[in-house]
């Protein structure tokens, strides 16, 4: 970076913005983080806090020297593969029956790590791993991670009553613990978004390597919106791949998650608490808001591909709380795409930060007689009056790229997107730090002091989204 870029970015993540994308001068459009701010984004410090925004512990945490990023050969204590005869107890033909089983062994010894080795092929099924298990590590031995793949195709339109009908026999003989989690999706008339991960990760300390985790809704026809071209009109939905859902220290050795919109989905334990995930080594696709949620999530040394048949396409949607110190953070990666020609055309974006919850917008006005959008208890409108609660608008998203390659799908100039278009019920601006923050919530009428209970402004000025020493594919 040179003196100059370093001196503008510093200048940018200082100022206190206008509030509006398009009022900014372009710089500002992809803010540089300065070479001893990006210090601060080593996977080593950003996945050292746990805990409580704002008062996290330090809990050292270093996975590039975990045995299972090192390749170490294990010993498993469960196998599974389907061309054997299980036995129930060591072997199994089903990768659920294999984690059912560690569930309840490790009731006897709760802090054991256990291993359980999937044989090469295609295993049609859910893996739910709840929060009472003891560490698991599972780990493919093909020659690579897609020669093991676990598969499903639940979206987020589903009913209970499909769900069901589907995966029923499967969790007919499984852990109680497990059960609850099944139990959990299927009495709902929708499924909805978190209810359609192919694997569902609950246990902290859950380490996974050499495996293909997809959710194959759409994948024989595409994902193509009806207002793209060609105009096929496919139907799209949510669907997940992966859910880590608030499993702190989970670890992701050479996974592959195929998926399109919201393939990957990373929760916290709590609201404004940091929980931490790692990716080494790994390839994840999608089309729409494809990595999501408001967990620590580091991707290091992967290949993150957008899938371009549909009209519009945004890589990361982080809902990360303003008081946590990071949330997504892309390194030594490289962004590339399908080579359709939706992809080539530079239109897509790294992220557009979602606006978690929001049922209105206080951040433009809707052509609606009498229409507001204010502070509130709860997040409910009801036309033309809406109102928005304190930790709907403190999930402000947050996302850093450093040394990584970035393809001539993303757009150059604007590769951090609005959540939504002006006019639209949810719209909020992109923010690229505090300051936007701050000066959007003045602007529009909420006092981030007296209404908010902030002390002073953030000086400097909390990051929000930037970059720093990456490069560009031209084609």
């Amino acid at each position: 970076m040179t003196a100059t870029v370093r001196a503008a970015a510093t200048a940018l993540l200082l100022l206190t913005c206008s509030g509006s994308a398009q009022a900014q001068s372009e710089p500002a459009r992809r803010p540089q983080l300065t070479a001893e701010q990006a210090r601060h984004y080593a996977y080593g410090e950003v996945l050292k806090y746990v805990g409580p925004a704002g008062s996290e512990r330090i809990d050292p945490w270093d996975p590039l020297a975990d045995p299972l990023a090192r390749g170490a050969a294990f010993t498993p204590d469960y196998v599974v593969d389907q061309a054997a005869k299980a036995d129930g107890v060591k072997v199994f033909n089903t990768v659920q029956a294999a984690v059912s089983r560690a569930v309840a062994d490790s009731r006897a010894a709760p802090t054991r790590r256990l291993y359980l080795l999937v044989k090469p092929g295609t295993y049609p099924e859910l893996v739910y791993v709840p929060a009472v298990a003891a560490p698991i590590t599972l780990y493919g031995d093909g020659k690579d991670a897609a020669a093991t793949r676990i598969t499903a195709k639940l979206d987020a339109s589903a009913t209970g009553a499909d769900y069901t009908a589907l995966y029923s026999a499967q969790f007919a003989a499984v852990a109680p613990e497990i059960r609850a989690m099944f139990d959990s999706v299927k009495d709902r008339d929708q499924i909805r978004t978190f209810g359609t991960a192919t694997v569902w990760v609950q246990s902290d300390g859950f380490q996974a390597r050499n495996l293909t985790f997809e959710n194959g809704y759409n994948k024989d026809i595409g994902n193509a919106r009806a207002e793209a071209l060609p105009n096929v009109n496919n139907v799209h939905h949510q669907a997940l791949a992966l859910q880590v859902d608030g499993a702190d220290k989970a670890q992701f050795e050479n996974v592959r998650l195929i998926g399109f919109q919201d393939t990957l989905y990373v929760k916290a334990k709590a609201v404004a608490t940091s929980t931490r995930s790692f990716f080494n080594k790994s390839y994840i696709e999608g089309d729409v808001d494809f990595i999501f949620g408001d967990s620590t999530a580091y991707f290091y040394q992967s290949e993150i591909r957008t899938l371009g048949d549909r009209g519009v396409s945004y890589v990361a949607a982080p809902n990360t709380n303003v008081k946590t110190r990071y949330g997504f953070v892309f390194d030594s990666s490289r962004f590339t795409h399908d080579g359709s020609s939706n992809a080539r055309a530079g239109q897509f974006h790294l992220l557009r930060q979602w606006f978690h919850n929001s049922k209105c917008t206080p951040y433009a006005k809707l052509a609606l007689s009498g229409y507001s959008c204010t502070l509130g208890v709860t997040d409910v409108y009801r036309a033309p009056v809406g109102t928005l609660t304190k930790t709907t608008l403190e999930t402000v998203g947050k996302m850093v790229v450093l040394n990584s390659r970035i393809g001539a799908h993303i757009n150059r100039q604007r590769p951090w997107a609005d959540w939504n278009k002006p006019g639209a019920i949810a719209y909020r601006p992109v923010q690229y730090s505090s300051n936007d923050y701050w000066h959007n919530l003045a602007r529009n009428g909420i006092d981030p002091v007296k209404d908010l209970g902030y002390g002073e402004q953030p000086s400097p000025a909390a990051i929000f989204v930037a970059e720093f020493n990456n490069q560009h594919d031209d084609e």
